[in-house]
């Protein structure tokens, strides 16, 4: 196959993918611009010819805002406490003749293999008996636990990639351990932590199900769990559904523009090497 011919048609294949990935999210903005009564005429409008904001100020006054807020936060924190202890723990079996490591690293990785949901009621119940069901602690707390052992991993491997020299040079040029790891170290090892930090934040921002199980109040509400509820049992208001679905993949999709040139080489490197 000529050269000309083979990039027509992997550029065709991008197109075709970019059209598949892009075709929903471009149809539920449209959506979410459309007066209730034009949503399902026919024929359909891709560019509505009457445009309205009014599903996105049902969300307001139904106060999905403070559920946005609140995925936010939980999502910050939780990406906070397992990146500064994941660092930590994978710093140290990076470079610390620890015993048992090996088995300690084969512990981390069948966490990541159980699925949440099958420890989900226990955890409840001890949550329960603890005083933190339905409370600000419970879902950030529970989220750093299921980021924890893809952060140890991640960074772990990243670190025996970076040569213990530059820490041993910066030591003799009057540098602390720590500060060697601060100010050498880690800003090498910045791919692999924005690779564990991105994983854990969309981990949580799209968490439903652990969600909807620690909290009840409606003010302790993540979006997901929010938007649930615009699925009534006489219908759905799809215009508020599709206003929802846009605002959620508002984050996300700014984490990854920032942040896309770390990513592949974080999860390249970083989970293979080492």
């Amino acid at each position: 196959m000529k050269t000309g011919t083979r990039n027509g048609l992997l550029l065709l294949g991008c197109l075709l993918a970019a059209l598949v990935a892009l075709g929903p999210i471009v149809w539920a903005f449209s959506t979410s611009l459309k007066p209730t009564n034009r949503i399902f005429q026919v024929p359909p409008e891709l560019i509505p010819s009457v445009s309205t904001l009014d599903h996105y100020a049902r969300l307001i006054s139904e106060g999905v805002h403070r559920a946005f807020l609140n995925s936010g936060l939980y999502a910050f924190l939780a990406v906070a406490v397992a990146l500064v202890l994941g660092t930590v723990a994978g710093y140290s079996l990076a470079r610390y003749p620890i015993p048992g490591k090996q088995l300690v690293l084969v512990l981390f990785v069948g966490a990541m293999a159980v699925p949440g949901f099958a420890v989900l009621l226990p955890t409840q119940l001890l949550f329960v008996n603890m005083g933190l069901y339905n409370t600000y602690v419970a879902l950030p707390l529970l989220y750093a636990g299921h980021i924890l052992p893809f952060a140890v991993w991640v960074t772990r491997s990243h670190f025996n990639t970076i040569p213990r020299e530059l820490e041993q040079a910066a030591q003799i040029d009057g540098y602390s351990r720590f500060e060697a790891v601060w100010k050498v170290v880690l800003p090498g090892a910045k791919p692999a932590l924005l690779a564990a930090a991105t994983f854990g934040f969309l981990h949580s921002w799209n968490d439903y199900v652990t969600a909807t199980t620690m909290v009840d109040t409606p003010g302790l509400r993540t979006l997901p769990v929010a938007l649930i509820f615009f699925q009534g049992f006489h219908g759905r208001d799809w215009g508020a559904l599709m206003a929802g679905v846009i605002i959620a993949t508002i984050p996300p999709v700014v984490m990854f523009l920032l942040f896309r040139k770390y990513l592949i080489g974080g999860f390249a490197d970083g989970s293979v090497k080492g």
